[in-house]
């Protein structure tokens, strides 16, 4: 397993799928299959605070639902991480100047600890080619899920449709794997 250093809009959408990284309930446990390590920075676990979900008295109304992003620490189905001082936190500073704080700190931690960025944003995209730091999109991270788990084509026509309906992500024509994420949401 790789790690990944996952920024808020990555992780909201993984948890928007409904089935690839399932909220848990702070008394108990869910063992998931994912094929990386998601690496979640502190500062990133301060941004994802909700996903959309449907109102249970109005299920074609969506309301903000909250999330647990520390249970999902705790149960391990992620990991918390902090910038380190010294040459990370240089690094994280530069970068805030272009940056988001959570897709900065992403970038800073996968640049030191030879990780990977997960991340959709177009500028820490660029950015991170600039410093050879190797990235994934939600799509390619869906597609992953999907392939080592030999998830059904409903399954994976369910993730997506949920992504796009509660997370409000659609990925951009020509970004990577998103012939396959229009593919599958026929």
């Amino acid at each position: 397993m790789s790690d990944v250093a996952i920024d808020a809009c990555c992780l909201l959408n993984l948890i928007a799928a409904g089935n690839i990284l399932p909220e848990i309930e702070k008394a108990g446990s869910v063992r998931i299959y994912f094929p990386h390590t998601l690496q979640v920075p502190d500062v990133v676990e301060g941004e994802a605070l909700y996903v959309y979900a449907p109102d249970e008295d109005d299920a074609e109304k969506l309301i903000k639902h909250p999330l647990d992003i520390r249970a999902m620490i705790d149960a391990g189905i992620l990991r918390g991480c902090t910038l380190q001082s010294g040459e990370e936190s240089g690094l994280f500073v530069r970068l805030a100047v272009r940056l988001d704080d959570g897709e900065a700190a992403c970038l800073a931690m996968a640049k030191s600890r030879s990780w990977t960025l997960a991340t959709d944003d177009r500028v820490a995209r660029r950015l991170s080619n600039d410093i050879d730091v190797a990235t994934l999109g939600t799509a390619e991270l869906v597609k992953s899920w999907a392939e080592g788990t030999n998830a059904s084509d409903e399954d994976v026509r369910i993730s997506l449709t949920n992504i796009q309906r509660f997370a409000r992500f659609v990925p951009r024509a020509g970004s990577p794997e998103s012939e396959w994420w229009f593919e599958h949401t026929k």
